[in-house]
């Protein structure tokens, strides 16, 4: 007797759950890192084999480290203790500022790219910063950023995001660029003399969230007053994310762990210095 129309409904829904599963497991095995990961594990096969006991412990134990750094939500967990504080989920109830300051880090030098560059996660920030602008919470708008070369020419991230305001009119303020900048304390340093010339009393600090907390101490030990806006919440959105634990170790759990740690040793060298 076949099937009724239920029972392959059924049947093909299971399928497609199935094969949905499969490809995303094949996907997940396909990084370079889960190949690693599998290696290390057959070289303490091989050394416990071989009799090399203790080669073998230590190959498990990296084993062991390799996945619980890459395939738990133990990265995204850290990284969200620095974001959940400045996560912000209505815009609307930010106050008016004089400005808003956007600090640089989402822009990438691509050469063979239309544009000559591409943008990364943390291009969130412009984004944030632009829609802001629009809305009206201030009537200028300020870009940091490092500097690269598009087609030989030294340009700043401000001087392409400026550009690109005015291309598209979105909005009807000011524009202003830090210059080309090369760290947090370099566009700290350019907005509190450009309030001074300005005449501003507050700001708006848009940049990723877990860049928030040294950037936002840094703002406040220089005497500025900046309101801040978290934005580009990558620990937040993979810890909530449908599959938190994994099978094979990803090498964008490592990224994680990677930007964690940067901001940690940012923190302590900018106490070291003074600046926090």
């Amino acid at each position: 007797m076949g099937l009724g129309f239920p029972d392959r409904l059924i049947e093909w829904c299971l399928i497609q759950m199935v094969d949905l599963r499969l490809s995303k497991l094949l996907d997940a095995a396909l990084d370079p890192l889960a190949w690693i990961w599998l290696g290390v594990l057959w070289w303490g096969i091989r050394c416990w084999r071989s009799g090399s006991k203790s080669r073998a412990v230590t190959a498990w134990s990296l084993f062991a480290l390799i996945w619980c750094l890459g395939a738990t939500p133990l990265s995204a967990t850290l990284l969200a203790q620095l974001e959940k504080t400045y996560a912000i989920g209505d815009w609307e109830g930010l106050p008016k500022a004089d400005a808003i300051v956007c600090l640089g880090g989402g822009l990438h030098p691509q050469p063979l790219e239309t544009l000559s560059f591409s943008a990364s996660d943390a291009s969130d920030r412009y984004l944030t910063a632009l829609d802001l602008y629009h809305r009206g919470h201030a009537s200028h708008l300020v870009f940091g950023g490092g500097t690269f070369r598009i087609q030989g020419e030294a340009i700043s991230e401000g001087e392409v995001l400026k550009a690109w305001v005015e291309r598209w009119g979105l909005g009807n303020g000011e524009v202003h660029l830090l210059g080309r900048m090369t760290t947090t304390r370099d566009e700290c340093v350019e907005v509190k003399a450009l309030m001074e010339e300005q005449g501003w009393q507050r700001i708006l600090l848009v940049t990723s969230a877990w860049h928030m907390q040294r950037s936002l101490a840094l703002f406040e030990k220089a005497g500025i007053e900046a309101i801040p806006v978290g934005c580009d919440l990558r620990g937040m959105t993979s810890s909530l994310g449908a599959h938190p634990w994994r099978i094979f170790p990803s090498s964008e759990r490592f990224s994680e762990i990677h930007v964690y740690l940067h901001e940690k040793v940012g923190q302590v060298y900018y106490r070291m210095r003074g600046w926090i």
